[in-house]
C-alpha cells in the first residue's frame, strides 16, 4: 500500500461524501426519518461551529482534529467499518490485532476527514423518500448533493442502529463504496506483509501526519 494508494483521490472524495452529511441540508418535502434527523442535528451542530472558526481551521491543524473528533466520530460505527473494510482478514485476525487496526483506522479517517472540512463551502443536500419500514434497525439513506456550478451528485448513506443511536457505517458515491474501496488497498497489504503488517503501515502513516501537524502548530 503506498502513499498513492492512502492518498487517492477515490477515497477522499468517498470520505468528503461521508462528511457532507454534517453540511445544511436542503428543504424536503416531508417530515425526516429517525436517521435523516441525525443527520439534520449533526448538521446545525457543524454549521455554527465552521462559521465561527474559519479563520481558526485554516491556522490551527488540531482543532480541526478535534472538531472531527467530537462532532462527527460519535456518530460513525468504526467497529462496524473495520470489520467489513478488512473481510475475511477481520474474522482471523486476533482481538489485539482487531483494536489495534480499529483505532489506527479510525485515526486514518479522521485526518482524512480534517483535510475535507476545508473544502465545506456552498454544498447543499437534499433527500429522496427513505424506504424505512416500523422496527427497521438498517436503512439506506438516498441524497443528492449539489454545490453551484457542478452536476449533482448521488450519495448514498448505509445506517444502522447501535446502542439505540443511528450512526453510519459506508457512504456510496456514485455508487463507489467507501468500504469496498478501503477492503481492496488493505486486502492488498495483508496479502504482502501480513495484518500486523498492515497495521504498523497505517501506524506510520498517522505517526508522521501527527508530528507534521504538531510542526505547523508551533511555527
Amino acid at each position: 500500500m503506498g502513499k498513492a494508494v492512502m492518498k487517492s483521490n477515490r477515497n477522499h472524495h468517498l470520505l468528503l461524501a461521508l462528511l457532507l452529511m454534517l453540511l445544511p441540508l436542503g428543504a424536503v418535502a416531508e417530515p425526516l426519518a429517525g436517521p435523516q434527523q441525525v443527520i439534520q442535528s449533526i448538521s446545525d451542530q457543524l454549521k455554527g461551529i465552521l462559521v465561527q472558526n474559519r479563520e481558526r481551521m485554516n491556522e490551527d491543524p488540531a482543532f480541526v482534529y478535534q472538531l472531527a473528533n467530537d462532532v462527527l466520530i460519535p456518530h460513525v460505527d468504526f467497529g462496524r467499518v473495520s470489520s467489513l473494510v478488512l473481510g475475511k482478514h477481520w474474522r482471523r485476525a486476533s482481538d489485539q490485532q482487531r483494536a489495534e487496526f480499529a483505532h489506527q483506522f479510525q485515526r486514518l479517517l479522521v485526518r482524512t476527514y480534517s483535510t475535507a472540512f476545508k473544502e465545506f463551502q456552498g454544498w447543499e443536500i437534499s433527500y429522496t423518500p427513505l424506504r424505512m419500514n416500523e422496527g427497521d434497525q438498517d436503512v439506506a439513506v438516498h441524497t443528492q448533493v449539489s454545490r453551484e456550478g457542478a452536476p449533482p451528485v448521488d450519495v448514498v448513506y448505509r445506517m444502522h442502529v447501535k446502542d439505540g443511536d443511528w450512526k453510519a457505517y459506508d457512504v456510496q458515491i456514485e455508487g463507489i463504496s467507501l468500504v469496498t474501496n478501503y477492503r481492496s488497498s488493505f486486502a492488498k497489504e495483508v496479502r504482502r506483509s501480513g495484518m500486523q503488517g498492515l497495521i504498523q503501515r497505517i501506524t506510520e502513516l498517522n505517526d508522521r501526519r501527527t508530528r507534521q501537524v504538531a510542526a505547523n502548530t508551533s511555527t
